[in-house]
């Protein structure tokens, strides 16, 4: 026969606390009673998989009563000069491009601006940028789109997601291409 000290403990091992001797049995929340998010990150790249994370976002954001930093990254490419006929455009012409983009995102979606903390172009490599734009701007939480690449794409392209996974500040959420919808 258990004595109520062992019956105490075994209930909080089963809902996932643990029960301290010699007192009554206490059950420790393994996530905290009340999550707190005041900003939240969303890489855009303009993609399908990009806005479901938006979406996400969204709800988040509506959810906990955070705002949204809108982030779109420019990755230069090199620029080579063949006399009169440019390659690629020039660096402000994309970025101004880019956030006429993010801002037609903005409508598209018909995002209320009470959700909206701000609206940025970077230039640079991705993940970095993401990351950076994380610590700088002190976001509680990323999400972020995958886009589901495999075998020699995965290879060739990396992942912009996983390694933003491994060298965020704050938690990442990871939106799957395949994934069902929730929203």
């Amino acid at each position: 026969m258990k004595t109520s000290s062992q019956r105490s403990r075994e209930t909080s091992r089963k809902a996932g606390g643990v029960a301290r001797r010699g007192a009554k049995a206490q059950i420790i929340e393994m996530v905290p009673a009340k999550l707190r998010l005041a900003s939240i990150l969303v890489p855009l790249d303009f993609s399908k998989e990009s806005e479901k994370a938006l979406r996400y976002a969204v709800t988040f954001a509506e959810q906990f009563g955070a705002r949204l930093i809108l982030l779109n990254v420019v990755e230069p490419l090199p620029f080579a000069d063949l006399g009169a006929i440019p390659l690629v455009m020039e660096n402000e012409a994309v970025m101004a491009a880019c956030q006429a983009k993010l801002e037609g995102v903005v409508s598209r979606h018909r995002l209320p601006e009470r959700l909206i903390e701000k609206r940025l172009v970077r230039s640079g490599q991705a993940f970095r940028e993401i990351v950076e734009a994380a610590r700088t701007l002190k976001a509680d939480l990323i999400i972020i789109s995958t886009h589901g690449y495999t075998g020699f794409q995965h290879v060739l392209l990396g992942s912009t997601a996983e390694r933003v996974v491994r060298h965020a500040p704050c938690p990442v959420l990871v939106v799957r291409t395949h994934e069902k919808e929730f929203v």
